[in-house]
């Protein structure tokens, strides 16, 4: 796209200047002898430069920059005068000139204030159009300017965003704690590099193990090749660590190591390989007390704790319902290509009073629901019925035997409830995807080999 320069002077020198050596390059020049005329062409074309001189025949450009600036134009000054006059000069930049040129130019000093612009106007445009991308929706657009708590979050993260300092982000399951890792990352200087989501609760020590760090060729049977782990393929990007708390205490020590050193060590590796990554954890559960009953490391803790960031409920932040409605009813109506989506006003009123314990995640559910099946009736009775569902569909738990879990702790049997109700779910989700794993992956939010896991964990192969 070219650049747009308005002159302003009564002789033309500068916009022959211009149109003989730039006129043919993509540039754009128009002329006006005065000021008048040449504020109501300003205000016209909104021009990406605009050339002033200092003497008009009716009106003193100082005077006439002080208005163009008052006007609140995004243009690029230069001012320009046939008569030296140092006081104005000194004036002209005060008042916001981009710089100040002599007639007639010397065509090098002409150059470096031409290049001085464009630069200008190039990071004029990139700023538009970042302010454009956040008005389509970024996660930055959708988390934050809605209420109280989310706008302390926001200063916190616009504070922290673009260093190195490690986050730990805290909340309830389904709050948005990887939108706001998202979001960090796209607000730093990182933005262009790789982010990378490990999910620790999804995968085996093992498994985990592997992922994270890679492997060396023999490093274990089935080896066949070296493999990098995610922290080099996030290597000069990000790290994004979902519930941390649930990862091995072995493999808690290894993390802490990598953190300190800056360098990780494949499976079956002799020499350690540099990285420079930037770690965003985040957790749903109470840390603290997990440190005190030793089940995570304090020194590992304390690493991770640089800031601290609390994601409060959906319910402590109810004024932000409407617009997460409308978010989501825009954003899969398109997706699901459902031009005619809709919400009715009487089941918008009553979300806007729903106390969601699934927050964000299970109010995204209700709106894909809603917007692929017309589901309206069926979303009502959940909502009223006060059942927990989130995005991955549970239900109520079944009943048992007493007797089945004689012998057995607390933990041993909620660890077989627990495996019981995942089975469920993930039988549920496959016949409703008829199979199609890359689908099922998406609704249960797991990765696609974590699905594939999971199946074989289950036995629904």
């Amino acid at each position: 796209m070219g650049i747009s320069i308005l002159v302003i002077e009564p002789d033309g020198y500068t916009a022959d200047h211009l149109n003989q050596v730039f006129g043919k390059n993509g540039y754009h020049i128009e002329h006006a002898t005065d000021g008048r005329s040449g504020l109501e062409r300003l205000k016209e074309l909104t021009p990406d430069m605009a050339f002033i001189d200092l003497y008009l025949p009716d009106s003193d450009g100082r005077e006439f920059l002080g208005e163009v600036t008052n006007c609140g134009l995004d243009t690029n000054v230069v001012m320009v005068s046939g008569r030296k006059n140092l006081s104005a000069v000194v004036e002209c930049m005060k008042l916001g000139a981009l710089d100040f040129l002599e007639k007639p130019f010397h065509p090098d000093d002409f150059l470096v204030t031409l290049r001085k612009a464009e630069e200008q106007v190039r990071l004029e445009r990139e700023v538009r159009r970042l302010r454009s991308e956040v008005e389509k929706g970024s996660p930055y657009h959708l988390l934050f300017g809605r209420s109280k708590r989310m706008r302390d979050i926001q200063t916190i993260v616009d504070q922290i965003a673009d260093t190195d300092i490690t986050v730990l982000l805290r909340g309830e399951s389904g709050t948005g704690k990887d939108l706001f890792a998202q979001t960090i990352c796209q607000c730093s200087s990182r933005r262009n590099q790789p982010f990378v989501k490990v999910n620790c609760a999804a995968l085996p020590r093992d498994l985990l193990e592997s992922e994270l760090f890679g492997y060396e060729q023999g490093a274990f049977t089935g080896a066949s090749h070296t493999k990098k782990g995610k922290f080099e393929h996030a290597d000069g990007g990000t790290l994004f660590l979902d519930e941390i708390t649930e990862m091995h205490m072995d493999l808690q020590a290894k993390l802490l190591h990598v953190l300190q050193d800056g360098e990780v060590c494949r499976l079956g590796g002799k020499a350690p390989v540099g990285i420079d990554v930037r770690v965003i954890a985040a957790t749903n559960r109470n840390i603290e007390e997990d440190v005190q009953t030793k089940r995570f490391r304090s020194d590992l803790y304390y690493r991770l704790n640089v800031v601290n960031l609390q994601i409060p409920s959906l319910r402590e932040r109810p004024e932000e319902v409407s617009h997460l409605i409308d978010h989501f009813l825009n954003k899969y109506s398109i997706q699901y290509d459902r031009p005619d989506a809709s919400v009715p006003s009487d089941l918008a009123a009553e979300m806007r009073e729903h106390s969601w314990p699934g927050n964000v995640r299970e109010l995204e559910n209700y709106m894909k629901r809603l917007v692929v099946l017309g589901d309206v009736d069926g979303v009502r009775r959940e909502m009223l019925s006060g059942r927990q569902r989130d995005a991955r569909g549970f239900g109520k738990v079944p009943e048992h035997d007493p007797q089945e879990f004689e012998g057995k702790s607390l933990k041993e049997v909620s660890k077989q409830a627990s495996r019981e109700a995942e089975s469920r779910v993930l039988a549920k989700v496959l016949e409703r995807t008829r199979w199609n794993r890359k689908r099922a992956s998406e609704m249960l939010d797991i990765s696609y080999k974590a699905l594939l896991y999971k199946i074989r964990e289950a036995g629904l192969e």
